[in-house]
């Protein structure tokens, strides 16, 4: 029996809409020695229908039906299924190029690392832009390395956050009981438990996942969902503890710390976009920006959450310090006034103009 090298674990729950385009994509990898998870997550809409007109014709498409219960059951139910050497994962509203598999899985059983992470395409606005990893490409990153500084990003950014730009060596996950919580933003904690046990991991300058930014998440949900209320949960949620972190209790903290009003920015700046009443958005943009704790951690770590911000953040930051509503409305204002879809990467461009003081 050929061993199985890539388990491609893939959550699908009413996804009809883009799920052609993920699954052609899969039954064209290159890689021939690999499995495709399919968990049906209690669909309604034609999304099993779909696979299965696929499977016909690739006996590499595995399905598992289940009654609905969420995006992390699954995937830890694909991972407790998968037979290959390393475990990845596609959304089902995303794709990846052909060789996508068999070019993460040449670079990691060549290096032999417990992990594998590429850089990915990311579509909005109708295109799609190259996003690149931080940490720099063809280098082996071991242990206390990983530990100090990649730890650190995952919990003061979100660039590494995602899992289907990577590889994860089956047996670092089983032996090390690493799963989904049912939890906002469950890639971040699989991701720290991964990478907080690997011996070694490698970053490779290859691009071959297409993510896309659909936006009946989010965007759709912002008056349904209490994101800034999950946000203040991530910041009170003890990492430390969860994950076995060696860091120590005070960097964790500022890292969070850094992480929240970033996540502030970003709410602000997508309830300013949204298209409802300006009364409306604005008032739930102040009782965000005017919240007593994004005040105080606001000016005790200033200038940590500056570093690498742009001009929106800077004068987001100068306002909520100042509890400024005037300098918050105009702001609000600018960017309803300035921002549109077919311009937001030379939006963005101009707001990482750095200013000086805030």
């Amino acid at each position: 029996m050929t061993q199985i090298k890539v388990s491609v674990i893939i959550p699908v729950y009413n996804a009809e809409s883009f799920l052609h385009d993920c699954v052609k994509s899969l039954t064209n990898q290159t890689l021939q020695e690999c499995e495709f998870i399919f968990i049906n997550d209690g669909s309604f809409d034609r999304s099993l229908e779909i696979i299965e007109s696929y499977q016909v014709f690739d006996k590499r498409i595995r399905i598992i039906n289940q009654e609905n219960a969420g995006r992390s059951i699954a995937r830890n139910v694909g991972i407790l299924e998968a037979k290959g050497k390393y475990i990845g994962f596609i959304d089902s509203d995303d794709f990846v190029a052909d060789e996508m598999f068999e070019t993460l899985y040449d670079r990691v059983s060549k290096e032999n690392t417990d992990l594998v992470v590429s850089n990915y395409f990311l579509g909005r606005d109708k295109k799609y832009v190259l996003k690149k990893e931080i940490f720099p490409t063809d280098i082996i990153y071991y242990q206390e390395y990983i530990r100090q500084n990649i730890i650190s990003n995952l919990l003061e950014r979100e660039d590494l956050f995602s899992v289907w730009n990577k590889l994860y060596k089956r047996d670092l996950i089983l032996n090390h009981k690493v799963t989904f919580p049912s939890i906002y933003e469950e890639d971040q904690l699989f991701n720290l438990l991964a990478f907080n046990a690997a011996s070694n991991v490698l970053f490779i300058d290859y691009s071959g996942y297409f993510y896309r930014e659909v936006f009946n998440g989010v965007s759709k949900n912002l008056f349904k969902v209490d994101y800034f209320e999950i946000a203040l949960q991530k910041l009170h949620l003890n990492y430390k503890e969860r994950c076995n972190l060696s860091l120590s209790e005070e960097e964790i903290n500022r890292l969070k710390a850094v992480r929240f009003v970033q996540k502030v920015f970003y709410l602000i700046f997508k309830y300013a976009i949204l298209n409802v009443s300006f009364k409306e958005k604005f008032e739930k943009i102040k009782s965000i920006a005017f919240d007593l704790e994004v005040i105080n951690v606001s000016k005790k770590y200033s200038k940590d959450i500056l570093k690498n911000q742009g001009v929106f953040e800077s004068l987001v930051l100068k306002s909520i310090k100042n509890k400024s509503a005037a300098g918050l409305y105009l702001l609000v204002l600018a960017v309803k006034f300035v921002y549109h879809p077919k311009l937001s990467e030379v939006v963005r461009s101009m707001n990482n103009l750095k200013i000086s003081k805030t």
